[in-house]
């Protein structure tokens, strides 16, 4: 595994699990928010920026923010993953082995295996091509 500077492992309760696969790479700045589980995958790449999180927190109107109740679901990133810079993951989505996200999106459905998504919310583009049609 490689980690640039600047990453930051969030691990905020004692029942949270981070697990990280062989050889993956995590560019500075990366912070992984993790209440609950976060799986990433062997040969996954996260660019620089990034933010993953398996936790949000409510908005009901009659609480203050600071009171608002915790909701978690898991997040899964499958391997041979590329996540671009500053792609924000949120809590529940799993992204598919092969899968590549572009730069700035916002992941906040499942990614289908060997596709590439790309937006705020993050929509599908295109199958990603195999070697041998490069």
């Amino acid at each position: 595994m490689v980690l640039e500077r600047d990453v930051y492992l969030k691990i905020t309760s004692d029942d949270a699990s981070l697990r990280l696969g062989d050889f993956v790479f995590l560019g500075r700045g990366v912070e992984f928010d993790v209440l609950g589980d976060v799986t990433v995958g062997a040969h996954t790449v996260i660019a620089p920026r990034c933010f993953i999180t398996d936790h949000r927190h409510g908005m009901h109107a009659t609480m203050r923010i600071d009171q608002q109740p915790t909701t978690v679901a898991p997040v899964v990133i499958g391997s041979d993953v590329w996540l671009g810079t500053a792609v924000v993951v949120l809590p529940g989505v799993s992204i598919g082995d092969g899968a590549v996200v572009g730069a700035n999106s916002v992941v906040t459905k499942d990614v289908a295996a060997m596709t590439v998504v790309a937006g705020s919310p993050a929509r599908f583009l295109r199958v990603r091509p195999h070697a041998e049609s490069q």
